[in-house]
């Protein structure tokens, strides 16, 4: 049942990847608008990523320590809150496209974008070690948790760069795209529940350890 509940774990982590490049090219697309398309724009939407990405890998890590028995639930919440964040963000960035029109400076525009991209991006940063302390309880090497799981997750953001540039985009939509994600997001939250209540991390289930000694 454990190397159950880790697969299932790891296969959400490739879809969360999946779902985080297809929101990046997603909102950069978006933004262009906004912030015209040169190296400039391209340099901020992709640098703000990376910091909120770093910001909540260091918050991931506070909280798996804080928290050791609810992991699960806030890798959870963390897709939840994504998933939320997706389906609406193409009215969101809708309303940064317009705040040009409305006499708002580049700077100006740049700062909301920045502001807005780094909600998203600091909760997809916090499931990192959030799972890799899950990992490491069962596993006992830190090692190769973190590499377990980055493995997954890179290879579902490759995955998510090659179908939103060569299927989604040509076919669905940037808004239809960011819903796609969003769904995967969603599906993500129910299968760590699941995930979660097999592995008894859920109040009135029953650990997988205790089970087994019954």
């Amino acid at each position: 049942m454990a190397k159950f509940v880790l697969t299932l774990i790891s296969a959400t982590f490739f879809a969360s990847g999946c779902a985080a490049l297809i929101y990046q090219l997603v909102w950069q697309r978006y933004l262009f608008t906004g912030l015209g398309v040169d190296i400039d724009s391209v340099t901020l939407i992709v640098s703000t990523f990376m910091l909120g990405i770093g910001i909540g890998g260091g918050l991931g890590g506070w909280l798996a320590d804080q928290r050791p028995r609810e992991r699960l639930r806030m890798y959870a919440l963390a897709e939840l809150a994504l998933a939320v964040i997706g389906f609406s963000s193409p009215w969101l960035f809708a309303g940064i496209q317009s705040l040009s029109a409305h006499g708002w400076s580049y700077a100006g525009v740049s700062a909301v974008t920045v502001a807005t991209v780094l909600v998203p991006t600091t909760i997809m940063g916090t499931t990192l070690p959030l799972l890799t302390m899950y990992f490491d309880e069962t596993l006992s090497n830190v090692g190769v948790s973190v590499g377990m799981l980055y493995f997954f997750n890179t290879l579902g953001a490759a995955f998510g760069a090659w179908v939103a540039a060569s299927v989604l985009f040509m076919g669905w939509g940037l808004n239809a795209s960011a819903w796609l994600a969003a769904l995967t997001n969603l599906c993500c939250f129910g299968c760590t529940l699941l995930a979660a209540k097999l592995s008894g991390r859920f109040p009135g289930a029953t650990p997988i350890a205790e089970k087994a000694s019954a």
